[in-house]
């Protein structure tokens, strides 16, 4: 598969996706988000390929979400974002949540991605090889086997701005 922000890789029944974008350090976009869907998609369908290692091209894992485009949407006082609107786990499945009105546009579809990653029912490691920040943090817990290289950083950027986590790390870090 060749897309612009996730390169993948079999061999001997292990895919590799490995998230790509260096201006970003790996921010999780809808673009990245989509190309990261379908090689889930690939994985999934493929009765040959027994185990997903998801890594980021050096020096990070995954920096967080892509907030280039969130100013634009905030809006003016008073008004309520169109991104990001907080739901508990358990209703985080994406069939369900991409129906619900609270959930506005393609950015809102970052959060879904921790929660489609814990539901793969075939084994699941995230190889961390740099900075897990934000929902990069939440995307490597929702895998069955995290291993962090010695340049492995990790971090929960909500917590700093007074936000609870909205990708399932709540649930997942305890």
């Amino acid at each position: 598969m060749v897309s612009q922000f996730v390169r993948t890789e079999k061999q001997d029944g292990v895919f590799v996706i490995t998230m790509v974008d260096d201006k970003t350090r790996n921010a999780l976009g809808p673009e990245m988000t989509a190309q990261l869907i379908e090689a889930l998609d690939t994985f999934e369908s493929s009765p040959e390929l027994r185990v997903l290692v998801l890594t980021g091209q050096d020096p990070s894992f995954c920096s967080g979400a892509n907030v280039r485009g969130f100013q634009d949407q905030i809006g003016q006082p008073g008004e309520s974002p169109g991104f990001f609107s907080a739901m508990p786990w358990k209703d985080m499945n994406p069939e369900f949540s991409l129906k619900n009105p609270k959930v506005q546009d393609e950015n809102s579809v970052n959060q879904f991605i921790p929660w489609r990653l814990w539901q793969i029912q075939k084994p699941t490691i995230a190889a961390v090889n740099g900075f897990a920040y934000g929902i990069g943090s939440g995307i490597s817990l929702s895998y069955d086997i995290r291993y962090a290289s010695e340049n492995a950083t990790f971090s929960e950027s909500f917590v700093r701005m007074g936000l609870i986590p909205a990708d399932g790390s709540c649930w997942h870090l305890p």
